[in-house]
């Protein structure tokens, strides 16, 4: 009978020992899984802060890039006018006053503020310099209009602050931008710049920039500096980042309907005078930079002003530069952040 007893005893001992050790197990295995999940995000953490961060140190290089680039640049405002109608069956050429400024191949804004408001694209341009050839009509969202003589058109790229700067009227100005000195009414979508920097042509040792007490502006293109020479930069979309695919309000403006460019800012190198001399194509940064479709230059940071990659203010000298760069966290979710450059040209100075 007492061995019966202390061998139920010892049984109950046991299980309540393998009892202990599933509850301990259990315990451990817990704690374990809540330490590894931590450490986890811990990690998800840093690397999307480090992605991020990359980002932005890629994005800064770039503005140093550019800002040496312009330290001793002359920028230009590419307008023309035009000498003859281009019609709504025109895929040839549009011929004009002067080229001069405008790179080899773009897109124009025609009559712009109006109901005649076009974005045509061309892919060259002639050595005579009055003339864009190899059309696409209707480019970027806009429709194909026929264009009188006399009509006005600028390089889309360009971002000029208009004249009148109080309560002018909306047909003057395509957008309103926030600059040091406050807000400013400007035309144009402001996705490129064109310039020209002091050169020495002759290549003497040591350079000589001056033609008498004049510098000589151009650029240098295949080795060789040319006063014939032209240089600007320009952003090209390279994919598209669609918010309603992703369920992502990247902007912030309530909805998940925008869709995006995602690009690059390039620098191109021209020879105004031969068409046939290729010209040079240089990325100047990563492929994140960020631009509303159909609407490059809107506001992308909430804040009520648009965001023109470029603005150039040929009165003050001042050349205003603003990216918005696009990455990613692990969990694939955007992170948007804004670097900003201001860059004053060597341009003579408007009375």
């Amino acid at each position: 009978m007492r061995l019966n007893q202390s061998l139920v005893a010892r049984a109950m001992k046991r299980g309540t020992t393998i009892l202990e050790l599933v509850l301990s197990f259990g315990i451990m295995t817990t704690i374990l899984l809540a330490i590894f999940g931590v450490i986890q995000r811990d990690t998800q953490l840093a690397h999307s802060t480090l992605g991020i961060a990359v980002a932005e140190m890629q994005a800064q290089q770039m503005l140093r890039k550019v800002e040496s680039e312009l330290a001793n640049a002359r920028g230009a405002n590419p307008i023309a006018s035009l000498t003859e109608i281009v019609s709504f069956d025109e895929q040839d050429l549009i011929q004009v006053d002067m080229t001069l400024g405008f790179p080899p191949n773009g897109v124009l804004l025609l009559d712009r503020g109006t109901d005649r408001e076009e974005r045509i694209a061309y892919s060259a341009l002639t050595a005579t310099q009055d003339r864009f050839t190899q059309l696409a009509r209707g480019q970027r969202c806009s429709e194909t209009n026929q264009h009188d003589t006399g009509a006005s058109l600028i390089w889309a790229g360009l971002a000029e602050p208009i004249e009148l700067q109080q309560n002018p009227d909306p047909q003057l100005w395509d957008g309103r931008a926030i600059e040091p000195t406050g807000p400013v009414f400007y035309r144009g979508d402001g996705s490129g710049f064109s310039y020209r920097v002091p050169v020495d042509p002759t290549e003497s040792i040591p350079p000589n920039y001056l033609d008498g007490d004049q510098l000589q502006w151009g650029h240098t293109l295949n080795g060789l500096p040319s006063t014939d020479v032209w240089a600007c930069l320009y952003y090209q979309p390279r994919f598209v980042y669609d918010e309603s695919v992703t369920g992502d309000d990247v902007n912030n403006d309530g909805d998940t309907a925008d869709v995006y460019d995602v690009g690059q800012i390039r620098r191109r190198i021209w020879d105004t005078t031969d068409p046939d001399n290729p010209p040079a194509d240089l990325g100047m940064g990563p492929t994140n930079v960020l631009q509303e479709r159909c609407a490059w230059g809107s506001d992308l940071d909430g804040d009520g002003f648009e965001d023109p990659l470029f603005l150039w203010d040929r009165g003050s000298r001042q050349l205003s530069i603003r990216l918005f760069i696009l990455g990613r966290t692990n969990a694939d979710l955007p992170i948007i952040r804004e670097v900003q450059a201001l860059v004053f040209l060597r341009n003579e100075p408007e009375i």
